[in-house]
């Protein structure tokens, strides 16, 4: 048997799918190899199918092309649902199928959508690798590689995809029908499409045969069938936001192999469009087509730096990926908006008498729609100003020069369509129609205007309303601490919007007003929730006050009373609650807000002194406190009170005689405190349904 690669090139962005055939399969065609060589089978490696969807490297398929291209197109119309299929030999001898195949499906790029066929012809086994997404669910999966299983084993190679194909086709299909159940068998034929009839086979190498052998009549033709085959594009199989960064590489590196092979054809397409209808009117395509090879030059390059050896991050690999795929969605919108005006001017020389007559019907009713615009303008200039009507003033008068070209593009095609010219025929009546739709663009836009100042002068006058019970509900908030600049502002910028509303250009004014009173509601509800909070904090600062004074009191008292063992620290916030108390008051009319804080503070310190105060006093009562014991007897409680009370201390330490020295230096020794002292020094210091590793499904095995 002959080794061929005959690769089968993207039908969904390179249609019709082209043959390659290998250097050895070509050897053998020119008579450079011996009749009956036969190559000895090779096990296969897992293999990159370079944006193939269909990859024979044994020769099986030979003859049955087109029936195994129409059954993949069937499937990918029926569900989005892309299958690629690889023949070899063998499969590589260190994998089994099912890794054999899940390498193969990453090496190509293939995506959580699509589904991978291998069958090696000499081993006789098969493998499946699904996507996640996929589709199908398993219990189709299994009935379809029974199918694939039932042809294989009488060698019907291409008869086995097909089956396998068209029961993935059948199951999707009756889906979307009433009553339908995923996963039922088809009924067609393997190989025979639903029409029933089966496809001639397309033969012949890269260079497009097909309109060579129609001829020069009929390259229009054979320029349609590429088109219509080059709008099959391959879907993203996720949205890309969502993607792991390997997903991400899978479906640019896909994509750059589809828009490149879709340059290819779109050249093609060009090249046939120059053919059919001249230069001129293909300039924008050849300009897009520049354009898109640009972008696709710039993914390309993005690509290569990903694969030299400086590492990037993960951001910057997800980053470039994403500019990768950017540039290829660009360029291929770039192609396909080309593609659908060269459809559209197609469409006019397939019937051209129906496009004529069509334009014809459409140019006797213009003059009607001309007259009532002007009608209509001619009224509007005398209700609003130049401004408001700007947009259509020329209208009428540019609709009647539309019409002028309308009449000489059909003059024109009549000639050249007696000619037998139809080509340039096409052209002018395409011009013609849409000269005609900017006609009709023109009048109903006319009409269009006016009933939108219509409506802008009802809605002004509403507006107005609303945007003066703003600025009554604004105005005794206007003065608010927080908010009052940015609301008098507001406020200004309103009453200047009311007053210099142009009556005569309702639509300008509306959003003037509209603009206004948008600010003025924003900075309104800012100053009513200010109001509010001012009111709140009134109420709380009263009563938080009146606590924080009484704590402050009760605490001073106690500390006066046992001043003789209260410390320092209960003296330091007692007179931080004082201070803060203080600033409670001078702000309570100014910030009231801010002046409740302070007195939640002030009472706050008031409540520590005090506690600290009590501390001190059970410390200094305790048997090993300083003053352990006094206080607890009948006989020495007036000292011990006397003591506590800092009356005595006072006395001792000058407070009352005017002594320097402390009276009872070296008394109560034992390291009780010198009182009245400053307290002397411190100290301190087989079938696999199931997701594999890889997580896609699939099955296969011998047959």
């Amino acid at each position: 048997m002959t080794h061929q690669a005959l690769r089968y090139r993207d039908a969904r962005s390179r249609g019709p799918r082209a043959l390659t055939i290998s250097a050895l399969a070509a050897g053998l065609l020119l008579g450079t190899l011996p009749l009956g060589a036969v190559a000895p089978a090779t096990a296969a490696p897992p293999t990159d199918l370079e944006g193939a969807y269909v990859l024979d490297q044994v020769g099986v398929l030979a003859g049955d092309e087109q029936r195994v291209q129409d059954a993949l197109d069937g499937l990918f119309e029926a569900g989005d649902a892309p299958l690629f299929v690889i023949v070899v030999d063998r499969f590589d001898d260190a994998l089994d199928g099912l890794a054999w195949a899940d390498e193969t499906a990453a090496l190509s790029g293939l995506g959580d959508r699509d589904a991978l066929l291998a069958i090696a012809v000499e081993s006789r086994e098969y493998a499946t690798s699904i996507g996640a997404a996929f589709p199908a669910s398993d219990a189709v999966l299994a009935e379809a590689e029974n199918a694939l299983v039932a042809q294989l084993r009488d060698d019907r190679w291409a008869d086995g995809i097909i089956a396998y194909a068209d029961t993935l086709t059948a199951a999707l299909s009756t889906v979307d029908e009433p009553g339908g159940t995923p996963g039922e068998p088809g009924t067609d034929e393997p190989g025979v499409p639903p029409g029933g009839e089966e496809a001639p086979t397309e033969q012949g190498g890269g260079i497009p045969i097909l309109p060579i052998a129609l001829g020069a009549g009929g390259i229009g033709v054979a320029w349609y069938l590429i088109a219509r085959a080059r709008r099959k594009k391959a879907p993203v199989t996720a949205d890309v936001d969502r993607q792991s960064i390997a997903e991400l590489d899978q479906t640019a590196s896909r994509r750059l192999v589809q828009v490149d092979d879709a340059l290819t054809t779109s050249g093609q397409e060009l090249g046939f469009a120059e053919a059919q209808f001249g230069a001129a009117p293909t300039e924008g395509f050849r300009t897009a087509l520049t354009r898109a090879k640009e972008l696709v030059g710039e993914a390309f390059r993005l690509r290569r730096e990903l694969d030299d050896e400086s590492p990037e991050t993960d951001e910057q690999k997800r980053a470039t990926l994403l500019a990768i795929i950017t540039a290829c969605d660009e360029a291929d919108d770039l192609l396909e908006a080309q593609e659908e005006a060269f459809e559209a001017l197609r469409d006019v020389e397939s019937d051209l008498p129906g496009a004529i007559a069509e334009v014809t019907r459409g140019r006797e009713a213009a003059p009607a729609a001309i007259e009532a615009a002007e009608s209509t303008v001619a009224r509007l200039r005398g209700e609003f100003s130049a401004n408001a009507i700007a947009s259509v003033a020329d209208a009428p008068a540019q609709a009647r020069r539309l019409l002028a070209l309308v009449d000489t593009e059909l003059a024109e095609a009549a000639q050249k369509q007696q000619a037998g010219s139809t080509s340039e025929a096409a052209i002018d009546v395409r011009s013609a129609q849409l000269a005609l739709g900017q006609l009709t663009s023109a009048t109903a836009g006319v009409q269009t205007l006016a009933d939108d100042l219509a409506t802008a002068r009802t809605a002004l006058a509403a507006q107005q309303e609303d945007l003066r019970a703003g600025i009554a509900a604004a105005q005794p908030l206007r003065s608010g601490a927080a908010t009052g600049s940015a609301l008098a502002s507001a406020l200004t910028a309103a009453e200047a919007a009311l007053a210099a509303a142009p009556t005569d250009d309702p639509i300008a004014a509306l959003e003037r007003v509209v603009a206004a009173d948008r600010v003025l509601d924003a900075q309104l509800a800012g100053a009513r929730e200010e109001a509010e909070r001012r009111a709140t904090a009134e109420a709380a600062l009263d009563r938080t006050l009146a606590s924080a004074s009484a704590r402050i009191r009760s605490a001073g008292e106690y500390i006066a009373a046992h001043r003789g063992a209260v410390g320092a620290a209960a003296r330091a916030r007692l007179a931080e609650a004082q201070a803060q108390e203080a600033i409670a008051v001078q702000r309570r009319t100014a910030d009231p807000m801010a002046a409740l804080e302070a007195a939640q503070r002030a009472l706050d310190y008031a409540g520590q002194a005090l506690q600290s105060a009590e501390g001190d006093l059970r410390a200094s009562l305790a048997p090993s406190g300083p003053l352990g014991g006094l206080g607890t007897s009948g006989g020495s409680s007036g000292v011990g009170e006397a003591i506590i009370g800092g009356i005595i201390g006072g006395l001792l330490s000058g407070g009352g005689g005017g002594r320097s020295g402390g009276g009872f230096s070296g008394g109560f020794r034992g390291g009780r405190p010198r009182f009245g002292s400053s307290g002397g020094s411190s100290s301190g210091a087989r079938r696999s349904s199931a997701p594999r590793s890889s997580g896609r499904r699939g099955g296969g095995g011998r047959f």
